[in-house]
C-alpha cells in the first residue's frame, strides 16, 4: 500500500501540529531563496465526462472553448447573485480537467457545481491524493532546468509533462515561480532530489508570494462575500467577457461594465505581533470601516505581517487604513503590481 504525502514529508523532517504542516527543520530565510513550499492547503478536483467542456462553459468564468489540452488558465465560480463561492487554476490535461483550489473551496464548489450537472455526462471528484508544490527562487529557472533535464520549461499558460505524469506550470507574480503538480507516489522519487537544491517551505511562504504578486485566493471564510471584480479577477485573467452566459455572468459583466467599482484587493503591511484574523475589519482614520482582511502571512525577511485585504479604493489611494479604531496599527498600503484596466478586461 503507498505511504501518503503527509506521512512521507514526516519521515523528511516535516512538522504537524494538529494536521496542519507547520515547518521543517530549515526553513527559507529570504524571499529571493530558492524553495519548494508544499501546498498544504491546496486540494484538487477532477471533472471528467463527455460533456466536462460544455458544462463548465455555463458555470464558471474561463473560456472554455478557448482552453487549449495542456494548457492551463484561472477562473471563478459564482452564485446567481455574481458572489464567488470558488476560485481556481483549470488544466485540459488532454484527458479531462484538473482544478486546484483553497482546500476550504473544494466542498462547497462540488457540492454546487453538482447541481447544475444532472443534465451532463460528466462527473466531478475530489482527488485527494494529489498535491501541488511550489517552486521559487532567484535561480529557479535554471535549478529547474538541472532537475528536469530535456523538458523545456513552460511559458505562459503551458503546461508541461515532467518525471511520468506530474504537471510543471508557470504561474504569475512579482517573482519567477512555478507549480508542479503531482500524485502522491511520486513524491518520495521527486523530493530528495528537489531538496537537495531547493529549501523547504510551508504554504505560508507561498502565501507571502502570493500577497506581494496580489495574487488573492477565496477561502472557507470568504466563500460567497465577494465579486469577482473585489479581488481582481479581471485584471488577473480569471474572467472572460467574450464567452457568453454563465452562472452570475451578468451581475459580473454589469459591474464591468458601470466602472463605479469602490473596493479592490490591495497588499497592506503591518508591524504587529498579532496577526488578523480573516474577516478583521479595517477603518479609516475616522473610524470608518474601509474593507476586510482576507488572507495574511508573517514576513519571514522583516517579521512585518502581509495581509491582502478588500478596501475602499479612496482609503488605499490615501494610504488610510488602520487595524483598529484607536489609530495605533496604521497599515502600509502597497501601490498594485499589474494595470487596472476596465475597458480593456472588457475585450478578453
Amino acid at each position: 500500500m503507498a505511504t501518503d504525502w503527509k506521512t512521507y514529508l514526516t519521515t523528511q523532517g516535516a512538522v504537524f501540529a494538529q494536521e496542519q504542516l507547520t515547518g521543517f527543520a530549515k526553513t527559507p530565510q529570504t524571499l529571493d531563496e530558492n524553495a519548494v513550499s508544499v501546498l498544504f492547503g491546496h486540494s484538487f478536483i477532477r471533472v471528467d465526462g463527455t460533456d466536462r467542456q460544455k458544462f463548465l462553459q455555463g458555470q464558471i468564468s474561463t473560456h472554455m472553448l478557448q482552453l487549449a489540452a495542456h494548457h492551463y488558465s484561472t477562473g471563478v465560480a459564482c452564485s446567481p447573485k455574481g458572489r464567488m463561492y470558488s476560485n481556481f487554476k483549470i488544466m485540459d490535461n488532454g484527458e479531462d480537467y484538473l482544478l486546484t483550489m483553497n482546500s476550504g473551496l473544494t466542498e462547497t464548489t462540488i457540492e454546487t457545481l453538482k447541481k447544475y450537472a444532472v443534465f451532463f455526462k460528466v462527473s466531478l471528484t475530489h482527488q485527494p491524493d494529489h498535491l501541488a508544490l511550489g517552486l521559487s527562487g532567484a535561480n529557479i529557472d535554471t535549478l529547474l532546468a538541472n532537475i528536469f533535464p530535456g523538458s523545456s520549461l513552460p511559458g505562459q499558460n503551458e503546461v508541461i509533462t515532467v518525471f511520468g505524469k506530474c504537471y510543471l506550470i508557470k504561474v504569475p507574480g512579482t517573482r519567477t515561480r512555478y507549480e508542479l503538480w503531482l500524485h502522491q507516489d511520486d513524491l518520495p522519487l521527486l523530493w530528495p532530489e528537489l531538496t537537495i537544491l531547493l529549501t523547504p517551505a510551508t504554504e505560508d511562504f507561498w502565501g507571502l508570494l502570493d500577497i506581494e504578486s496580489v495574487i488573492p485566493q477565496l477561502c472557507q471564510e470568504t466563500i460567497d462575500k465577494y465579486i469577482p471584480q473585489h479581488l481582481n479577477q479581471p485584471s488577473l485573467g480569471g474572467v472572460s467577457f467574450k464567452k457568453g452566459c454563465y452562472t452570475g455572468q451578468e451581475i459580473v459583466t454589469r459591474m464591468q461594465n458601470l466602472g463605479q467599482q469602490k473596493s479592490r484587493c490591495y497588499w497592506l503591511s503591518l508591524e504587529s505581533t498579532e496577526e488578523p484574523a480573516i474577516n478583521t475589519r479595517l477603518c479609516n482614520s475616522d473610524g470608518k470601516p474601509v474593507g476586510e482582511v482576507i488572507q495574511r502571512a508573517r514576513n519571514v525577511e522583516n517579521g512585518n505581517v502581509e495581509l491582502l485585504a478588500v478596501i475602499r479604493i479612496d482609503a488605499a489611494e490615501a494610504n488610510d487604513v488602520f487595524l483598529d479604531t484607536e489609530k495605533g496599527h496604521q497599515l502600509q498600503v502597497h501601490k498594485l503590481p499589474y494595470a487596472i484596466d476596465t475597458r480593456a478586461e472588457l475585450k478578453k
